[in-house]
């Protein structure tokens, strides 16, 4: 199955795709020179993972900026939450990020942020597809200057300001599962002897010969909970391959979803920042919206996809933005990931607290929840749709994004993936058995 927005490198929230097949160098070139033309870009800051294809994009990104008369800055190896930094703290118009995530390491792309770390939109990136593929730019070269800037002694001393771990005496395992994560190891090291800090799979190696660098899946988690029991730690996490995405397991080597992890979060902003606003992705639990009400806090439901959920935090001028698949946004983050931010937040509730972090889960969580399942499919997604809506008419059923669908005692969301031909199921019941229950009769009808 392939779908609509995956026939393009141009995607919903960034630019991805195989090298050199689908992105190449001529095309990378190109998007600079229409990303000059369309920003009026001055100054752009680029930085890169550790793929491979990262020198030959940077080579050709970094010549049609310079060919362009724009002046570049070299961010070398650096991690997503960086760039976005490097975009909102300093004078810079542009920063692009050279990296495809979790994609296997054949893959790459861009993701292009501007003024104040704002995300390029979909529709801006259709616009930057539509000058690449007609314009003839101009042959007449204006040098830009090309100079490096190091981020990470910044970016360190940043939380090394705002978070205080003093004589905490946590202890916490890192799994970066081979990839651009390996960079935070030392922000984390930053805080010792005041942390204990443990890694495993922390040298470089595209092919994340481990694991895929995926926290959102608990195959992915295993190494990761198996070392914090055997080390006694407190908690563990793991980064996705550019480290904006973070997961998490208790002291038991348990995984954590995403949004109970939001909910503690919530707790931590809305004691600094009471009433404030924060944006949830549709498949958050219920449970993270009832403590964020009790709380006091707002709650604003919004479409999956970092651009959405950023765009929204803006649009509300909301404190914090939660996603399922391990994004946490932050305004004080210029409304972006924060790297390391919710670890640090964790282990200060938790040194706050005096609490494990399966205690603090237990007194939110109260549903179960089915996880996140995907599902390759014969049919498109509104077929998918049609009959799912058929089966369900007497409940209430939203299209905000995909389908979701809500009973007084379950709900669920289904929507195609925006990275992998595949649909995704979320459901949640209040109770194990009906969870199961409803979970095999929508992936039956999925399926068939």
């Amino acid at each position: 199955m392939t779908f609509e927005n995956q026939k393009t490198i141009y995607r919903d929230f960034d630019i991805r795709g195989k090298y050199p097949e689908e992105i190449t160098d001529t095309e990378v070139y190109k998007i600079a020179k229409a990303l000059t033309l369309h920003f009026l870009v001055k100054n752009v800051a680029i930085g890169y993972d550790i793929r491979p294809s990262a020198s030959e994009l940077f080579s050709a990104l970094s010549r049609g900026f310079l060919e362009s008369g724009v002046n570049v800055i070299d961010l070398g190896l650096c991690t997503t939450p960086m760039s976005y930094y490097m975009c909102g703290s300093t004078s810079v118009d542009m920063t692009v990020m050279i990296t495809a995530s979790h994609m296997p390491s054949d893959y790459n792309g861009l993701k292009i942020t501007v003024e104040d770390a704002r995300p390029v939109t979909s529709d801006v990136l259709q616009l930057i597809r539509g000058i690449v593929g007609t314009h003839t730019f101009s042959e007449e070269v204006i040098h830009g200057t090309l100079t490096t800037h190091a981020l990470q002694k910044d970016w360190i001393e940043k939380f090394k300001t705002k978070h205080d771990l003093t004589s905490s005496g946590l202890s916490l395992v890192i799994d970066p599962a081979n990839m651009i994560g390996i960079l935070e190891i030392n922000t984390f090291r930053a805080f010792e002897p005041d942390i204990t800090v443990y890694t495993i799979f922390d040298t470089y190696d595209h092919t994340c010969p481990n694991h895929e660098a995926n926290p959102i899946k608990h195959e992915a988690l295993l190494s990761l909970g198996e070392e914090v029991t055997c080390r006694k730690a407190d908690l563990g996490v793991a980064f996705d391959g550019d480290a904006d995405r973070v997961g998490f397991v208790d002291e038991l080597g348990k995984p954590i979803a995403s949004d109970l992890i939001g909910a503690l979060l919530a707790r931590y902003v809305l004691a600094e920042h009471p009433k404030a606003t924060i944006v949830c992705d549709i498949r958050s639990s219920r449970c993270v919206v009832e403590e964020i009400e009790r709380l006091g806090g707002v709650v604003v439901r919004e479409k999956v996809g970092h651009t959405h959920i950023r765009t929204r935090m803006r649009n509300e001028g909301a404190i914090l933005g939660l996603e399922l698949s391990g994004h946490f946004f932050f305004k004080q983050s210029f409304f972006s990931e924060g790297g390391p931010l919710p670890v640090f937040i964790i282990m200060e509730i938790m040194a706050k607290e005096k609490k494990s972090l399966s205690t603090l889960v237990k007194e939110i969580k109260k549903y179960s929840q089915s996880g996140e399942i995907n599902s390759t499919i014969s049919r498109t997604p509104n077929e998918v749709y049609n009959d799912l809506e058929n089966e369900f008419l007497h409940l209430n059923i939203s299209k905000q994004d995909g389908i979701s669908i809500e009973a007084k005692d379950w709900w669920c969301n289904v929507r195609p993936s925006a990275n992998d031909p595949v649909m995704r199921l979320n459901l949640e019941a209040n109770t194990i058995e009906l969870m199961q229950e409803k979970r095999d009769q929508i992936l039956k009808i999925i399926r068939d």
